[in-house]
Protein backbone atom coordinates (compact mmCIF):
# COMPACT_ATOMS: atom_id res chain seq x y z
CA UNK A 1 0.00 0.00 0.00
CA UNK A 2 2.98 2.40 0.72
CA UNK A 3 5.17 1.94 -2.64
CA UNK A 4 2.51 3.94 -4.24
CA UNK A 5 3.75 7.35 -2.11
CA UNK A 6 7.63 6.81 -3.23
CA UNK A 7 10.06 4.43 -2.39
CA UNK A 8 9.65 1.96 0.61
CA UNK A 9 12.04 -0.35 2.81
CA UNK A 10 10.89 -2.19 5.07
CA UNK A 11 12.48 -3.10 8.44
CA UNK A 12 15.02 -0.26 7.68
CA UNK A 13 17.98 0.36 9.61
CA UNK A 14 18.51 3.84 10.91
CA UNK A 15 21.94 4.42 11.90
CA UNK A 16 23.20 5.97 9.14
CA UNK A 17 20.44 8.37 9.16
CA UNK A 18 21.47 10.04 12.63
CA UNK A 19 24.84 11.39 13.03
CA UNK A 20 25.40 9.92 16.11
CA UNK A 21 25.43 6.63 14.45
CA UNK A 22 22.39 5.30 16.85
CA UNK A 23 21.99 1.40 15.91
CA UNK A 24 17.83 1.48 16.04
CA UNK A 25 15.24 1.39 12.93
CA UNK A 26 12.11 1.30 12.07
CA UNK A 27 8.87 -0.82 10.50
CA UNK A 28 8.51 1.24 7.40
CA UNK A 29 11.31 3.76 5.86
CA UNK A 30 9.04 5.65 2.80
CA UNK A 31 11.11 8.28 0.14
CA UNK A 32 8.57 10.05 -1.24
CA UNK A 33 9.60 11.68 -5.10
CA UNK A 34 8.29 14.65 -4.99
CA UNK A 35 5.51 16.70 -2.91
CA UNK A 36 2.57 15.69 -4.46
CA UNK A 37 3.64 11.76 -2.94
CA UNK A 38 4.28 13.26 0.34
CA UNK A 39 1.22 15.22 1.01
CA UNK A 40 -0.91 11.83 0.06
CA UNK A 41 1.50 9.75 2.20
CA UNK A 42 1.08 11.97 5.53
CA UNK A 43 -2.68 12.41 4.50
CA UNK A 44 -3.32 8.52 4.19
CA UNK A 45 -1.03 8.00 7.37
CA UNK A 46 -2.74 10.15 9.28
CA UNK A 47 -6.55 9.04 8.36
CA UNK A 48 -5.18 5.90 9.36
CA UNK A 49 -3.71 6.86 12.27
CA UNK A 50 -0.35 5.13 11.69
CA UNK A 51 2.69 7.10 13.53
CA UNK A 52 5.35 8.90 11.49
CA UNK A 53 8.15 10.71 12.04
CA UNK A 54 9.93 13.44 9.55
CA UNK A 55 13.75 12.56 9.54
CA UNK A 56 16.49 14.25 7.47
CA UNK A 57 20.04 13.67 7.86
CA UNK A 58 19.62 13.06 11.58
CA UNK A 59 22.44 15.49 12.19
CA UNK A 60 20.71 17.13 15.35
CA UNK A 61 18.58 14.60 17.04
CA UNK A 62 18.97 11.66 19.61
CA UNK A 63 16.89 8.87 18.49
CA UNK A 64 15.64 6.24 20.32
CA UNK A 65 17.12 2.57 21.28
CA UNK A 66 13.73 1.25 20.82
CA UNK A 67 12.92 0.30 16.81
CA UNK A 68 9.95 2.44 15.53
CA UNK A 69 6.82 0.43 14.86
CA UNK A 70 5.68 3.37 12.46
CA UNK A 71 6.91 5.05 9.11
CA UNK A 72 9.63 7.37 8.87
CA UNK A 73 9.57 9.80 5.82
CA UNK A 74 12.98 10.55 4.83
CA UNK A 75 13.52 14.13 2.27
CA UNK A 76 16.17 12.61 0.38
CA UNK A 77 14.81 12.94 -2.70
CA UNK A 78 13.92 16.46 -2.44
CA UNK A 79 17.09 17.50 -3.70
CA UNK A 80 16.37 20.08 -6.42
CA UNK A 81 18.20 23.83 -6.84
CA UNK A 82 17.57 26.48 -9.06
CA UNK A 83 19.53 29.42 -8.97
CA UNK A 84 18.19 32.63 -11.55
CA UNK A 85 19.98 35.69 -10.88
CA UNK A 86 20.68 36.23 -7.24
CA UNK A 87 17.38 34.37 -6.41
CA UNK A 88 17.89 30.44 -5.25
CA UNK A 89 15.16 27.71 -4.90
CA UNK A 90 16.23 24.83 -3.00
CA UNK A 91 14.15 21.78 -1.89
CA UNK A 92 14.53 20.82 1.66
CA UNK A 93 16.21 17.46 1.42
CA UNK A 94 19.35 19.48 0.16
CA UNK A 95 22.33 18.62 1.99
CA UNK A 96 23.69 22.45 3.13
CA UNK A 97 26.92 22.49 2.06
CA UNK A 98 25.71 21.81 -1.62
CA UNK A 99 23.57 24.30 -1.52
CA UNK A 100 26.32 26.77 0.03
CA UNK A 101 28.67 25.57 -2.95
CA UNK A 102 26.29 25.96 -6.02
CA UNK A 103 25.55 29.56 -4.41
CA UNK A 104 29.30 29.88 -4.53
CA UNK A 105 30.11 28.86 -8.06
CA UNK A 106 27.44 31.26 -9.19
CA UNK A 107 28.93 34.07 -7.76
CA UNK A 108 26.35 34.70 -4.82
CA UNK A 109 27.39 35.27 -1.09
CA UNK A 110 25.01 34.96 2.11
CA UNK A 111 25.02 31.47 2.93
CA UNK A 112 29.02 30.70 2.86
CA UNK A 113 29.28 31.22 6.62
CA UNK A 114 27.30 27.87 6.96
CA UNK A 115 29.51 25.68 5.23
CA UNK A 116 30.55 22.87 7.26
CA UNK A 117 26.93 22.60 9.01
CA UNK A 118 25.81 19.01 8.49
CA UNK A 119 22.35 18.18 7.80
CA UNK A 120 19.95 19.18 5.24
CA UNK A 121 18.05 22.58 4.37
CA UNK A 122 15.13 21.68 5.64
CA UNK A 123 17.06 20.60 8.75
CA UNK A 124 18.82 23.80 8.76
CA UNK A 125 14.95 26.00 8.67
CA UNK A 126 13.49 23.93 10.97
CA UNK A 127 16.51 24.58 14.07
CA UNK A 128 17.64 27.99 12.49
CA UNK A 129 20.99 27.00 12.11
CA UNK A 130 23.91 29.24 11.93
CA UNK A 131 27.06 30.28 13.80
CA UNK A 132 28.24 33.23 15.68
CA UNK A 133 26.87 36.33 13.54
CA UNK A 134 24.91 34.78 10.86
CA UNK A 135 21.59 32.18 10.17
CA UNK A 136 19.98 30.43 7.52
CA UNK A 137 17.23 32.65 8.06
CA UNK A 138 19.52 36.14 7.08
CA UNK A 139 18.95 35.77 3.31
CA UNK A 140 15.12 33.87 2.93
CA UNK A 141 12.67 35.21 1.16
CA UNK A 142 9.74 32.77 1.78
CA UNK A 143 9.55 29.13 2.79
CA UNK A 144 6.99 26.62 1.50
CA UNK A 145 5.48 24.29 4.19
CA UNK A 146 2.69 21.49 5.01
CA UNK A 147 0.88 21.76 7.99
CA UNK A 148 -1.91 20.63 8.91
CA UNK A 149 -1.91 19.28 5.60
CA UNK A 150 -2.35 22.60 3.58
CA UNK A 151 0.81 23.51 1.79
CA UNK A 152 1.41 27.23 2.75
CA UNK A 153 3.49 29.49 1.01
CA UNK A 154 4.92 32.58 3.75
CA UNK A 155 6.71 35.15 3.69
CA UNK A 156 10.06 36.23 5.63
CA UNK A 157 8.31 38.22 9.11
CA UNK A 158 4.81 36.19 8.92
CA UNK A 159 6.89 33.61 11.22
CA UNK A 160 8.50 33.36 14.48
CA UNK A 161 12.10 32.48 15.04
CA UNK A 162 14.59 32.88 17.94
CA UNK A 163 17.99 31.65 18.85
CA UNK A 164 17.76 28.17 17.45
CA UNK A 165 14.53 27.56 17.30
CA UNK A 166 11.21 28.15 15.04
CA UNK A 167 7.80 28.15 14.91
CA UNK A 168 8.14 25.43 12.79
CA UNK A 169 9.06 23.16 15.67
CA UNK A 170 6.32 23.88 17.70
CA UNK A 171 3.92 23.44 15.12
CA UNK A 172 5.11 19.69 13.83
CA UNK A 173 5.62 21.65 10.28
CA UNK A 174 7.19 19.87 7.35
CA UNK A 175 9.25 22.07 5.49
CA UNK A 176 9.17 21.77 1.93
CA UNK A 177 11.28 24.30 -0.04
CA UNK A 178 12.67 27.88 0.62
CA UNK A 179 13.89 30.43 -1.61
CA UNK A 180 16.39 32.99 -0.66
CA UNK A 181 17.89 36.23 -2.46
CA UNK A 182 21.48 36.77 -1.98
CA UNK A 183 24.11 39.56 -2.34
CA UNK A 184 26.34 39.23 -5.24
CA UNK A 185 29.95 38.37 -4.34
CA UNK A 186 33.22 37.26 -5.68
CA UNK A 187 33.70 33.07 -5.91
CA UNK A 188 37.61 33.04 -4.82
CA UNK A 189 36.70 35.51 -2.06
CA UNK A 190 33.71 33.10 -1.03
CA UNK A 191 35.78 30.14 -1.07
CA UNK A 192 38.26 31.68 1.37
CA UNK A 193 35.87 32.63 3.77
CA UNK A 194 34.55 28.50 3.79
CA UNK A 195 38.46 27.20 3.56
CA UNK A 196 38.67 29.47 6.86
CA UNK A 197 35.95 28.45 8.67
CA UNK A 198 36.36 24.86 7.77
CA UNK A 199 39.91 25.24 9.10
CA UNK A 200 38.46 26.51 12.22
CA UNK A 201 35.86 23.20 12.71
CA UNK A 202 38.17 21.21 11.84
CA UNK A 203 40.85 22.65 14.80
CA UNK A 204 38.00 23.02 17.39
CA UNK A 205 35.45 19.87 16.75
CA UNK A 206 35.29 16.44 16.93
CA UNK A 207 34.77 15.94 13.69
CA UNK A 208 36.99 12.65 13.17
CA UNK A 209 34.06 11.12 16.12
CA UNK A 210 30.12 10.68 15.76
CA UNK A 211 28.42 13.25 16.69
CA UNK A 212 25.12 14.96 16.12
CA UNK A 213 26.58 18.83 16.30
CA UNK A 214 26.22 21.21 19.51
CA UNK A 215 25.04 20.09 22.42
CA UNK A 216 23.48 22.44 24.34
CA UNK A 217 22.47 26.11 23.71
CA UNK A 218 24.62 28.90 24.46
CA UNK A 219 23.19 30.70 27.86
CA UNK A 220 23.09 34.00 26.91
CA UNK A 221 26.29 36.16 27.34
CA UNK A 222 28.04 32.14 28.21
CA UNK A 223 29.28 29.63 26.51
CA UNK A 224 28.26 25.96 27.10
CA UNK A 225 31.65 24.40 25.98
CA UNK A 226 33.05 26.48 28.51
CA UNK A 227 31.03 25.62 31.76
CA UNK A 228 31.32 22.02 30.85
CA UNK A 229 35.10 22.32 30.78
CA UNK A 230 34.95 24.24 34.09
CA UNK A 231 33.17 21.40 35.68
CA UNK A 232 35.73 19.11 34.44
CA UNK A 233 33.51 16.79 32.23
CA UNK A 234 35.74 17.39 29.18
CA UNK A 235 36.52 13.01 28.66
CA UNK A 236 34.30 11.97 30.65
CA UNK A 237 32.24 8.88 29.56
CA UNK A 238 28.86 7.35 30.01
CA UNK A 239 29.16 3.55 27.77
CA UNK A 240 30.75 4.53 24.59
CA UNK A 241 29.27 8.24 24.61
CA UNK A 242 32.31 10.71 26.00
CA UNK A 243 32.46 14.43 26.12
CA UNK A 244 34.95 15.41 23.42
CA UNK A 245 38.19 16.52 24.85
CA UNK A 246 38.55 18.70 21.80
CA UNK A 247 35.18 20.30 22.69
CA UNK A 248 33.41 20.16 25.62
CA UNK A 249 29.97 20.94 24.39
CA UNK A 250 29.68 17.68 21.94
CA UNK A 251 28.99 14.30 22.90
CA UNK A 252 30.81 11.75 20.73
CA UNK A 253 29.66 7.80 19.93
CA UNK A 254 33.63 6.26 20.43
CA UNK A 255 32.07 3.46 18.85
CA UNK A 256 28.84 1.90 20.31
CA UNK A 257 27.48 4.76 22.18
CA UNK A 258 23.50 4.04 22.58
CA UNK A 259 20.70 6.76 23.09
CA UNK A 260 20.73 5.49 26.70
CA UNK A 261 24.24 6.39 27.11
CA UNK A 262 24.11 9.96 25.81
CA UNK A 263 21.10 10.83 27.48
CA UNK A 264 22.82 9.85 30.69
CA UNK A 265 25.49 12.10 29.99
CA UNK A 266 23.34 14.94 29.08
CA UNK A 267 21.63 14.74 32.35
CA UNK A 268 24.63 14.46 34.36
CA UNK A 269 26.39 17.36 32.41
CA UNK A 270 23.03 19.51 33.17
CA UNK A 271 23.38 18.54 36.77
CA UNK A 272 26.93 18.99 37.44
CA UNK A 273 26.59 22.41 35.89
CA UNK A 274 23.32 23.32 37.63
CA UNK A 275 24.76 22.64 41.06
CA UNK A 276 28.35 25.20 40.55
CA UNK A 277 26.91 27.92 38.10
CA UNK A 278 23.41 27.28 39.25
CA UNK A 279 22.89 27.50 35.18
CA UNK A 280 20.15 25.49 33.46
CA UNK A 281 21.65 24.30 29.88
CA UNK A 282 19.00 24.11 27.86
CA UNK A 283 19.36 21.26 25.11
CA UNK A 284 19.95 22.28 21.50
CA UNK A 285 19.72 18.77 20.18
CA UNK A 286 15.93 17.02 19.87
CA UNK A 287 15.99 13.82 22.08
CA UNK A 288 12.90 12.00 19.38
CA UNK A 289 10.04 10.00 20.85
CA UNK A 290 8.47 7.06 18.93
CA UNK A 291 5.01 8.27 19.73
CA UNK A 292 4.52 10.89 17.20
CA UNK A 293 1.39 10.96 15.42
CA UNK A 294 1.77 14.03 13.07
Amino acid sequence: MLNKFGEVVENASLESYNTYGIKTSCKYLVKPKDEEQLYFLVDYLRKNKIKYYILGKGSNVILPDKPFDGVIISLEYFNKIEIEGRNVKAEAGVILGTLVKECVNHNLKGLEYLAGIPGSLGGALYGNAGVKDHTIYDYLMEIVILRDNEIDTIGKGDFKVSYRHTEFKDNNDIILRACFCLDEGNKEKLESIIKENRLKRQNSQPLEYKNAGSVFKNPEGMFAGKLIEDVHLKGYSIGDAEVSEKHANFIINKGHATSEDIQKLIKKIQEEVKNKFNVELELEQIVVEWDYNG
